[in-house]
C-alpha cells in the first residue's frame, strides 16, 4: 500500500484511513485475544487484578435476569459534587469500513441530541438550571459520556442522562449538526488551524497502518458522508448496550444511587460486550518521512514507532522515569527542553510520550478514559523555523541516542524518581479525574494507576531504568512526520545530508558549540520521504 493510500487521499479507496482526535513490536499474524469488556482487558506481565480499597465495583443482573452494567464507585460523602462517567466499548477501532466516524457520530448523537421525548434544545434548557452539561469523548478503543453535578440536582440531572441514553429520538436535524461538527473538526481545526493536532494525527496514523487504530474518531470526510441515520441506530444497539457499559460514579452521592443507575441501564440494549482483537502493529524498518505540505511560517517534528507494552506491564514505569527525564510533557526539566529550548532557543516545546496523549495542546496532565491495549513512542519538537529544522531534529536524535548509550546516572535517576512519584499526585486532583483514572485501572486489569506509579517507582533502581531504555528505546526505525510550507526544500537537506550548523544570536553557554559540531553532522538516513499537500487529507478513506 502506498503511502498516499495510507494517508487517506486515495479516492477510490475503501479502507480505513488518518487517525485524528476527537474533543478535539513486530507485524506477523498474531493477535490480541478478545476480552469482554469490564475484564482484564489489557492486562500484561507484572500487573495486579486488585482494585483500589475504598471503591466499589459491581456488576449483576436485574430482577428478570438481564445483566446490568458493572459498577465502579468511589464514594466522598463530604463531597457536595457528583462525577458520573459511562464508559462504553465503543471507540473507533469498530467503525466499519467505508463509514470511518461512525462511533463518534452515535456518542455525539446519545450525548449531544435530543430525545423522544425533548427536543436538543428543550434538553439543554433543562439542564442549564442545573450547570451541567452531557459531554462525550470517543478514542480508538473506547467513547466516555460524562458529567459533574451538584449533589442537590442529582436527582434531576439522573433523569435527563438516562432519558438521553434510553430514548434517543435520532432526529434528522441532530444528525445533521452533529456529522457537521465531525467535518469541521477535520477541514478547520486539522487541516486549517491547529498544526500541532495536523502532525500529530498524521503520525499516529503511520506508525498505525493497516491497523484497527488507523483511522480516527472523527473518520474520514467520504466516511461521514456514507453513515446514514439508519447506521447510527443500529450502531447504537451494538456498541452502545449494557454489556459494553462501566458505570463510574465518584462523591458526595446517596449510598443506593449506583446500583439503582446500573439498574435504570439494564434496560439499554445488550449489546456487544467484547472487545475487538488488535493484531500488532506492523514493523518499521528505517527511517521513513511524510512532510505535510500547508501554508505555515514554522515547522513542526514528529517522530515514534509501537511499543509493545502498555502501564499494565511492569517495565513499563521503568520506561515513565527514562521518558520524564528525557521530556515529561509541558514540563521544563527534561533534557530535549533543556538542550533544544534553553540551551539552544530552538523552539517552545520538546517533549516525549510512552503512551498516547489526549489533545495535548490543550492538556498539561494525562487524561482519564482514553485507555489503549497498543501504545507507541514518540518524540514532539515544535515549532520551529525553517532555518533551524534540520538541526532541531538532529538534536532530538541525539538526546535519544544519548539517553540510549549512557543511561542515566543514580543522581539523575534519583532526582526524576522524587519528581515523578509527587508530580503524578498531581494527575487526579478531581473526583471526575480520580474516577476516570480508576476505571481505566480497571480496563487494563491493574491497581489504581496513581498509587501503582508509587509503588512501582520506589521498587525500581537506576539498573532497572537503563535496562528498559536499551530494550524497547531506538532512534533507527521511526515514522516521522513533518509540517511545513516548503517540503521540497526539506526533502533536498534530508536526502542530501549536508551539515546543518547553528547560528547564535549571541554566544551560547559553555560546551554548546563543541556538541553543535558533532549534532549538525549526525546522519539521518531517511529510508523514504513522501510529501503530501494537506488539502488531499481526510478526503477519503483508502
Amino acid at each position: 500500500m502506498s503511502r498516499r493510500q495510507i494517508l487517506g487521499i486515495d479516492r477510490w479507496g475503501s479502507l480505513p484511513v488518518l487517525a485524528i482526535l476527537l474533543s478535539a513490536a513486530c507485524s506477523g499474524s498474531l493477535s490480541t485475544p478478545p476480552p469482554t469488556a469490564g475484564t482484564t482487558a489489557a492486562r500484561q506481565e507484572g500487573a495486579t487484578s486488585k482494585s483500589r480499597p475504598d471503591a466499589d465495583e459491581t456488576a449483576g443482573q436485574d430482577e428478570l435476569g438481564a445483566s446490568r452494567p458493572e459498577v465502579v464507585a468511589l464514594p466522598s460523602p463530604g463531597s457536595p459534587l457528583v462525577a458520573v462517567r459511562l464508559m462504553f466499548a465503543a471507540g473507533s477501532i469498530y467503525d466499519p469500513q467505508g463509514k470511518e466516524g461512525l462511533a463518534a457520530l452515535t456518542g455525539l448523537m446519545l450525548a449531544k441530541a435530543g430525545t423522544t421525548g425533548r427536543s436538543y434544545s428543550d434538553l439543554l434548557e433543562s439542564l442549564y438550571p442545573m450547570a451541567v452539561s452531557i459531554d462525550v469523548t470517543t478514542d480508538r478503543e473506547t467513547t466516555t459520556i460524562s458529567a459533574e453535578v451538584h449533589s442537590e440536582t442529582l436527582t434531576g440531572f439522573t433523569a435527563l442522562l438516562t432519558e438521553a441514553l434510553l430514548r434517543p429520538a435520532f432526529a434528522e436535524s441532530d444528525f445533521r449538526r452533529n456529522k457537521q461538527q465531525l467535518e469541521a473538526f477535520l477541514l478547520s481545526t486539522l487541516r486549517a488551524s491547529n498544526d500541532e493536532l495536523l502532525g500529530l494525527e498524521a503520525l499516529e496514523q503511520m506508525i498505525f497502518r493497516d491497523h484497527p487504530y488507523g483511522h480516527a474518531p472523527a473518520g474520514t470526510l467520504a466516511g461521514l458522508a456514507a453513515i446514514t441515520i439508519e447506521d447510527v441506530r443500529a450502531f447504537s444497539e451494538s456498541r452502545f448496550g449494557r454489556n459494553s457499559l462501566t458505570i463510574g460514579v465518584a462523591g458526595g452521592y446517596p449510598e443506593k444511587f449506583p446500583e439503582g443507575l446500573a439498574k435504570t441501564l439494564s434496560a439499554l440494549p445488550p449489546g456487544n460486550g467484547e472487545l475487538a482483537p488488535l493484531p500488532i502493529p506492523a514493523t518499521i524498518t528505517g527511517r521513513h518521512f511524510t512532510i505535510l505540505e500547508k501554508p505555515t511560517r514554522s515547522v513542526g517534528i514528529h517522530f515514534g514507532y509501537p511499543l509493545p507494552i502498555n502501564r499494565s506491564h511492569a517495565d513499563y514505569y521503568a520506561l515513565m522515569v527514562a521518558n520524564s527525564f528525557l521530556g515529561e510533557h509541558r514540563t521544563s526539566h527534561g533534557r530535549l527542553m533543556q538542550q533544544l529550548r534553553e540551551k539552544r532557543g530552538l523552539n517552545y516545546g520538546d517533549y516525549s510520550y510512552i503512551e498516547y496523549w489526549h489533545v495535548p495542546p490543550f492538556t498539561n496532565h494525562p487524561s482519564p478514559n482514553v485507555p489503549r491495549r497498543q501504545q507507541f513512542f514518540s518524540v514532539w519538537i515544535r515549532p520551529v523555523v525553517p532555518s533551524t529544522a534540520h538541526f532541531a531534529l538532529r538534536n532530538a536524535l541525539y538526546e535519544v541516542d544519548r539517553l540510549i548509550t549512557h543511561g542515566m546516572s543514580e543522581e539523575e535517576f534519583e532526582l526524576t524518581r522524587s519528581f515523578l512519584v509527587n508530580y503524578s499526585k498531581l494527575w487526579a486532583q478531581t473526583l471526575a479525574d480520580r474516577l476516570g483514572f480508576l476505571m481505566d485501572s480497571r480496563f487494563y486489569g491493574m491497581d489504581y494507576y496513581i498509587d501503582e506509579v508509587e509503588e512501582r517507582l520506589s521498587e525500581l533502581t537506576v539498573d532497572d531504568v537503563n535496562r528498559a531504555v536499551r530494550k524497547y528505546l531506538h532512534s533507527d526505525n521511526f515514522e516521522a512526520v513533518i509540517v511545513a510550507d516548503d517540503a521540497a526544500d526539506i526533502a533536498e537537506y534530508l536526502e542530501s545530508e549536508v551539515p546543518s550548523p547553528m547560528v547564535y544570536n549571541s554566544e551560547p553557554g559553555p560546551g554548546i558549540r563543541e556538541a553543535d559540531a558533532v549534532i549538525e553532522r549526525i546522519p539521518v538516513r531517511p529510508a523514504g520521504i513522501s510529501t503530501l499537500p494537506v488539502a488531499e487529507i481526510f478526503e477519503s478513506a483508502n
